[in-house]
């Protein structure tokens, strides 16, 4: 792990420009997988802005936010309690099926519009972005 923050802030960028592709593909649940990838970066990028040493060993967005002491907006808090869900859903085969059929074109463009903005949020935080 690096404690790098502009590397981190390059990777999320780019785990979201790999989010947009799948998208385009039609592959929903790696899209959305992608999403609390990204945004796990950058959160990770500034806790290594903020405490100048690598992030903690965890995938929990919730988490991050609470050792970073983040005061996000209510609906980016609501928005990450649903991202983060399905970075454990991305990571682990159960609940396959159940994911497909719940987040159609409608629902993962939701999700990916949200995670942009929240990634944009996220960078305006950074002193180095």
């Amino acid at each position: 792990m690096t404690a790098d923050s502009v590397e981190w802030f390059r990777q999320a960028r780019y785990d979201l420009e790999t989010a947009e592709a799948l998208f385009g593909s039609g592959r929903y649940p790696p899209v959305l997988f992608f999403c609390h990838l990204s945004l796990e970066k950058a959160l990770k990028a500034l806790y290594v802005e903020k405490f100048n040493d690598i992030p903690e060993n965890t995938h929990s967005l919730i988490l991050l936010v609470e050792l970073l002491e983040l005061e996000l907006p209510e609906h980016y808090i609501d928005s990450l309690l649903v991202i983060n869900r399905l970075g454990v859903t991305g990571r682990y085969p159960h609940n396959f099926e159940k994911m497909l059929e719940h987040y159609t074109l409608a629902q993962t463009r939701k999700i990916l519009e949200e995670t942009k903005e929240i990634l944009t949020w996220l960078m305006q935080k950074s002193s180095k972005r």
